[in-house]
């Protein structure tokens, strides 16, 4: 072999490896790109929830007390909003787990309920 083959093969593994690795880099930015649109998803479904959480106390709270309702009313509206807020959130974790009832309608069976 003279030193002009051995030249001519270096280039061509080096031209290969090149290759592939731009390859690998151009999947890598895909996956990344994928991943980043997952997360900004994700965030601006949560900031919606938190806009519809704060509407609703708006609306629940400080538009009764702007109208002149009284204080104890705007307190129980208030209550009626945070319960309704934990019995939402149990609710999601609950369908979240999925329902493992034969009969699929959520209620208990046996003991006259």
């Amino acid at each position: 072999m003279d030193v002009q083959t051995i030249r001519d093969i270096l280039i061509s593994v080096y031209l290969v490896g090149g290759i592939l690795l731009t390859l690998t880099a151009i999947v890598f930015a895909f996956l990344l790109f994928l991943a980043v649109r997952g997360l900004i998803g994700s965030a601006r479904r949560a900031t919606d929830n938190v806009g519809k959480v704060t509407d609703a106390a708006v609306e629940h709270i400080v538009e009764p007390l702007q109208d002149g309702v009284s204080f104890a009313s705007a307190v129980g509206n208030a209550m009626g909003l945070a319960t309704g807020f934990v019995a939402g959130m149990r609710k999601r974790r609950k369908r979240g787990d999925g329902d493992k009832r034969a009969d699929g309608d959520g209620r208990r069976r046996g003991r006259g309920r």
